[in-house]
């Protein structure tokens, strides 16, 4: 098994443990669905336009299908793989449709079906947080220059109605104009 808790600086890590987690779901014969969020995703979205990215220490997913939950989960914790279900509160699991993310490394998976949302989606999930990682994201790397603007700003405004901590003056969204600007976006 790969040292988890590593900094991941490229892609090929991060593919690299997610092979190794679809082995042994092949070893516990169990298949699933899973979307990748946080810094995986940024990673691996931002590497399709040789954009820099901040390296990450672990992947973070949403379960989208598993017929057996219980073992799935029992191997992404023995990876030390983030079920982030019911953390991002926006956008909800059902935006995250068919059309709405993309599947990586089709030929390298048996067991997983792995996909990552597309840009705008990943960007909201940081725009309407409170981490510090995600202001980083949102500031210092080239996420919202490759996000299309009409499509972003069309989400951000309908999500914003659907925020419960909108009040909350550290929500990265009450930031979100000034970054735009600064990025002449």
């Amino acid at each position: 098994m790969a040292a988890y808790g590593k900094n991941m600086s490229n892609t090929d890590e991060i593919i690299n443990q997610l092979i190794e987690i679809d082995v042994s779901c092949g070893e516990s014969a169990v298949s699933a669905e899973i979307l990748i969020l946080g810094g995986a995703a940024l990673a691996i979205l931002l590497e399709q336009y040789d954009s820099s990215f901040r390296s990450t220490k672990d992947i973070d997913i949403e379960i989208l299908s598993t017929p057996n939950r219980e073992i799935f989960e029992s191997i992404l914790r023995r990876y030390e793989v983030d079920i982030i279900s019911g953390i991002v509160e926006v956008p909800p699991q059902e935006d995250f449709s068919v059309g709405e993310k993309f599947e990586v490394n089709k030929e390298g998976f048996k067991n997983l079906k792995v996909f990552v949302p597309k840009i705008e989606l990943l960007a909201c999930t940081k725009i309407f947080s409170k981490r510090g990682k995600d202001l980083q994201d949102l500031t210092e790397t080239d996420l919202l220059l490759h996000c299309d603007k009409d499509t972003l700003r069309k989400l951000v405004d309908e999500y914003k109605d659907y925020t419960l901590m909108l009040g909350s003056p550290d929500l990265n969204y009450h930031q979100f104009d000034r970054i735009l600007e600064e990025k002449g976006i």
